[in-house]
Parts: C-alpha cells; sequence; structure tokens
C-alpha cells in the first residue's frame, strides 16, 4: 500500500522507522545503525541550512533596506550638487554688484578683488569648496567695511591727488594733496562735492585714522537719504 502523505515527527522517531525499515528489509543492525546515523546527520544539516538561509535573507533584507536609504540620500545629494554651480554665481552677481553701486572707497583694492572672484567663478576645475570659501572671504571683507575707519591717498574723478578717510560706509571724505579742497562723496548723486565748511573737520578726521591724535567726537557731512532733506 502506497501512502499518499507525509507524516512529521521527530528526529528520534525519524531514526526508529529508519531502523525498522531496515530490519524489515533484511538488514543487519549495524548497517541500520549507519543509516540511521547518516539520515540524523542529514537532517541535522537540513537544519543548519534552514536557519542559515534564514539568516542570510534577514541579511540581504536589510543590506536592500540601507542601499534604498543610500539611493535616496545620494539622490538629494545629487539634487544639491547641481544646484550648487547656480548658488555660488548668484553669490558672486550679488557681491559684484553690491560693490558697483556701493560708495566708492578703496575702489582698485575692490575691484580687483571681485576681478579676481569672477576669473574664479570661469574656472570649471576649480571646486565648489574653494569658490565658497574665497566668495564667503570677500562677503566677510565688506562687511568688515562697514564696522571700520581708516585713511587712504588715491584720487579724484579729475585726476587730482588726495587723501581720503571713511567712515564705515555713512561717510567718504577726501582733502586735496595740496590741501586747498575738502569735500565728501554724495551717495545720492554719485559725485563728489566741495565743503569747505566741513574742512576742519574732515582734517581731524584724517588724523583720527591715521592715529595720531586721540579719538574724538567728529561732525561729519553725511548725505540725506533720498527724500530726506540736506
Amino acid at each position: 500500500m502506497t501512502l499518499s502523505r507525509s507524516i512529521e515527527m521527530p528526529t528520534g522517531a525519524r531514526w526508529l522507522v529508519a531502523i525498522v525499515l531496515c530490519a524489515v528489509a533484511g538488514v543487519s543492525a549495524a548497517q541500520a545503525q549507519d543509516a540511521s546515523t547518516r539520515y540524523a546527520k542529514l537532517l541535522s544539516d537540513a537544519d543548519i541550512t534552514t536557519r542559515y538561509n534564514a539568516t542570510l535573507e534577514a541579511q540581504l533584507q536589510s543590506q536592500q533596506k540601507e542601499m534604498e536609504s543610500l539611493q535616496a540620500q545620494i539622490a538629494g545629494l545629487d539634487a544639491t550638487a547641481a544646484e550648487v554651480p547656480g548658488m555660488l554665481q548668484k553669490m558672486f552677481d550679488q557681491l559684484a554688484a553690491f560693490v558697483a553701486a556701493d560708495v566708492p572707497f578703496l575702489a582698485k583694492e575692490r575691484a580687483d578683488r571681485v576681478g579676481r572672484l569672477r576669473d574664479l567663478m570661469g574656472e570649471a576645475d576649480k571646486p565648489a569648496g574653494e569658490k565658497f570659501r574665497r566668495l564667503l572671504e570677500a562677503y566677510t571683507i565688506e562687511m568688515e567695511y562697514g564696522r571700520t575707519m581708516d585713511s587712504y591717498p588715491g584720487q579724484l574723478a579729475d585726476g587730482r591727488d588726495a587723501d581720503f578717510v571713511r567712515l564705515g560706509r555713512i561717510s567718504l571724505m577726501y582733502r586735496t594733496a595740496d590741501g586747498a579742497e575738502v569735500g565728501y562723496w554724495d551717495q545720492q548723486q554719485k559725485t563728489w562735492v566741495a565743503a569747505p565748511e566741513y574742512k576742519r573737520a574732515i582734517e581731524l578726521a584724517l588724523r583720527v585714522a591715521k592715529q595720531t591724535v586721540a579719538p574724538d567726537l567728529i561732525t561729519v557731512p553725511v548725505p540725506a537719504p533720498q527724500g530726506g532733506k540736506s
């Protein structure tokens, strides 16, 4: 008679069935014992293989989740990286426009800095990190100008030599090299304005900036804001 279904039995019971079947078939006890031992080993190996496969499956599932997470992160980085060049260019454009429209102190020094940055921005082989660092340095320098006072020699628009004194971005004044004229930059009119009434104040400001006298309260020309009264 042929059984149509299998029956699950404990491992020990399987040994007994193996021995009984061998006896029925006329196999010796030693041979039966050897067969049952091999059978038990096969079962044990099968159990180990099953557990190992289950462990591998769990590891593979975990690795798959990690890969999916990394792919999502990489996709995000790619999107960010694609935006970086545009962001850097925008930073540069805003800086260049600001310097061009600002009070014209240290004009050559600042124009040269912007020129070097423009060249750097055009170099495709330069890393974005270096470009960002240089832009940040330029922004920091421009911010510091608004909190400091200094003096320097230069030339007026008509070519005359002059000494300039800057109070942050509030006032930019000058005294010609021969001392005959003093004045200030009118940011609203974008022009130099002679101001003999401020001669003493401007000369004092120059001495304070050059640290030849102690700081003191100084009344300086400050152009009125757009729409205000001068």
